[in-house]
Formats: structure tokens, sequence, C-alpha cells
């Protein structure tokens, strides 16, 4: 361990590690479901094309893990503040005014999110009330649908945990630990 993180306060190391880890398996899982796309469409190409007997399901399927990548992607692109933002407006403040900016920003995040994130718990919670499945794979639609309000609330805690972790004076380690996509 080196010094600049031997010296910050254990709960900010535990935070930003556990921020970091679950930033990742919303990168890998991801990831995952964009390789099961690739895979489920290629064999529904052979299946249809070299065999006449494509995979009834595979559309839906896709659909489906589709929705997955994106949200749990989601989580982890929130954490490494990569998301669309105005950010010329808080590259171009004074140095002082770029944390009121960063957090005036992350709170217009969470503003905007909170609403829908209720909205959607509530069109879950009706999916599963009324045991609604999809047509062709037969799946609850609360599933397939509960990812989405699962991920957006850990897109507004995660974010709000980062500016936590910068404006207490963690702002340099967002910089010792880049995520997967970045480099050094």
């Amino acid at each position: 361990m080196d010094v600049k993180a031997a010296d910050r306060p254990r709960y900010r190391r535990s935070l930003l590690w556990l921020g970091t880890r679950i930033a990742d398996i919303g990168l890998w899982a991801g990831a995952a479901a964009l390789l099961a796309i690739v895979v489920l469409n290629a064999i529904n190409i052979v299946l249809r094309y070299f065999f006449r007997t494509p995979l009834s399901w595979a559309e839906e399927a896709m659909l489906f893990l589709m929705i997955l990548g994106v949200y749990v992607g989601a989580v982890s692109v929130a954490w490494q503040q990569a998301h669309i933002r105005i950010d010329a407006v808080i590259d171009f403040a004074p140095p002082a005014r770029r944390k009121v900016l960063q957090v005036i920003s992350t709170l217009v995040l969470a503003a905007v999110l909170v609403p829908v994130v209720f909205a959607s718990f509530r069109v879950v919670s009706l999916l599963f009330d009324f045991d609604q499945r999809s047509d062709a794979l037969h799946l609850p639609m609360w599933i397939a649908q509960g990812v989405v309000p699962i991920s957006l609330s850990l897109i507004v805690v995660m974010s709000l945990l980062r500016i936590f972790l910068q404006v207490t004076g963690a702002e340099s380690e967002a910089e010792d630990k880049p995520g997967p996509i970045y480099g050094p």
C-alpha cells in the first residue's frame, strides 16, 4: 500500500474500495451481457439460415440482455463520472468553484433520477402483482424490468458517494485507482 493510501481514513478507503468493486461488477456484467447477445445472435443466424429453425425467443432474450447491459454498465459510468454532463462549465470555472459545480451537477442528477426510481419501482411492483410474463420466454416481466430501478438507485448512490469522497478531501482518490476503462 502506498503512503497516500495509508494517510486516508479507513472509512474513505473502504468506501472507495466498495464503490470501485461495484463499478467493476457493473462493467463486467454489462460486458458479459453484450457478449451473450453476440453469441446468441450468431447461434440464431446459423440456425435460421442453415437449418431453417431459428430460436423463437432469441430476439426477446437479446432485448432483455441489452437492457441489463446498458443499466448495469451505467452504474460503472456513474462511479467513473464519465456520464454526459456539461464539463465545459466546470472546466472554465475557477478552481475554487469547481467542487461546488460538481456537487451541484451531482445533486441535479440525483434530483432527476429519484422520481424516476420511485416511478419505475411502482411499475415493477405492478408487473409483479399482475404476474405479467414476456411473450416468447414466458419470463416474469418484473425480473426483466427490475434491473431499471435497481440500477438507477445504484447510479444515484454511486454518484453521491463519489462526490462525497471528492468533497471531503479525497479528490485525488479518483486518480489513484482509475476504472478499467481508463489508463494511468
